[in-house]
């Protein structure tokens, strides 16, 4: 989660307008800080209030979401195969998600790349289980998705693994990657 707050943070000091510094800071990292304190000290960051933050903490899921969660979680350890997407063939990312969706009546298209244009776009602070995390692997734009469960944990397959497991939204391979999430529920 800090590594999300971090990027929010950066993100919102790169985004918005800065004031004429005073002057130059002099070379060096006592000064770089300094400069950063002083820059910090009056900014409003684009942060989740306290109040987001208790109510995501507190978010419990509904019927479907729970649904959702519950299918996932019943899918791990099976195995990871190319274009599967039941659990008597294995499971592919999309066919995984598609599989578990349905399970709850929710259609989806088959592929990461047509999943990732259903759905409300949802920042990385307002995560909820039961949204669809994606990322940039083999291929430019959302080609790997997995069902994000709370915790900065999702369910996806691992190909590493060679079954469904959980993934770690923290994990250096993830981050570099990650490319956005969606809310279909």
């Amino acid at each position: 989660m800090n590594r999300w707050i971090l990027i929010a943070v950066l993100a919102g000091m790169l985004l918005s307008p800065v004031a004429e510094a005073e002057a130059a800071p002099a070379s060096g990292y006592n000064q770089f800080v300094q400069s950063l304190d002083s820059i910090l000290s009056g900014a409003v960051l684009p942060v989740a209030d306290e109040q987001q933050m208790v109510a995501r903490s507190l978010a419990i899921p509904n019927g479907q979401t729970s649904q959702i969660l519950a299918s996932a979680r019943n899918m791990l350890g099976q195995p990871v195969v190319w274009g599967g997407a039941s659990p008597a063939r294995g499971f592919d990312c999309s066919g995984l998600v598609q599989y578990v969706y349905r399970q709850a009546g929710i259609n989806l298209p088959r592929t990461a790349d047509l999943q990732f244009l259903v759905g409300r776009t949802v920042s990385p602070l307002a995560l909820q289980p039961g949204d669809l995390v994606y990322f940039t692997t083999y291929e430019p734009g959302a080609s790997h998705v997995g069902i994000y469960i709370g915790g900065d944990k999702f369910i996806h397959t691992s190909f590493s693994q060679g079954i469904v497991a959980i993934g770690d939204m923290n994990d250096t391979y993830f981050v570099k990657r990650y490319y956005g999430a969606k809310r279909v529920l």
